[in-house]
């Protein structure tokens, strides 16, 4: 089974980490439609599909109408359509912060608009400059794949190294958007900054 773990600087307990593993993977295969042959082979799409998910649970957004109300839950993904369909499978018929979760396929940049998380594929890294003129001042908690993207800015990175993926998280670029992690989150995973 390829299991899901993160690295910090510092020593993580082996029950922060197991307690991490085992949430994604339990989250996986109460939703995920698989046969027996398939639960243990999960494909990188869904288990990234799955901390992305999660990651609303360990966030923070410094307006109140994120914690609660009527109005949707929005996840954008931009550039990544497997990610994107597998997430639709995931939250379907699901509540995050007692809201109905909206997954929206963007298209191009301009379709980004307003939503608590933005996931961009790697295939988005090169346009970094011009999605962060689209997201100023907005506190969208920004999620890749790419270590470009999570150098130049972005929030949360989902490396994929070996069979394992490990979380990355760049506080800085958190903050200037007013998000906070939980500090649960950030025992499992490895802190890094933006390039100067």
């Amino acid at each position: 089974m390829a299991f899901l773990t993160a690295q910090n600087k510092e020593s993580t307990s082996p029950f922060a980490t197991w307690g991490w593993t085992c949430l994604f993977v339990l989250v996986l295969l109460s939703v995920l439609p698989t046969d027996r042959s398939q639960a243990t082979a999960f494909k990188p799409a869904q288990v990234k599909a799955a901390f992305i998910y999660n990651l609303a649970s360990f966030v923070t957004w410094p307006d109140k109408t994120a914690q609660a109300g009527n109005e949707p839950f929005v996840i954008a993904v931009l550039g990544d359509d497997e990610i994107a369909g597998n997430l639709k499978i995931l939250t379907r018929d699901e509540r995050i912060r007692k809201r109905p979760v909206v997954i929206r396929r963007c298209a191009s940049i301009a379709e980004i608009g307003v939503g608590r998380i933005l996931f961009v594929g790697a295939s988005m890294a090169r346009d970094w400059s011009k999605i962060r003129k689209v997201l100023a001042g907005r506190s969208i908690l920004t999620v890749g794949d790419s270590d470009a993207l999570i150098r130049a800015g972005s929030m949360v990175n989902l490396i994929q190294r070996g069979r394992r993926i490990h979380l990355e998280i760049n506080i800085e670029a958190a903050r200037k958007a007013g998000l906070h992690f939980n500090s649960k989150l950030l025992k499992v995973a490895r802190i890094v900054r933006s390039k100067p």
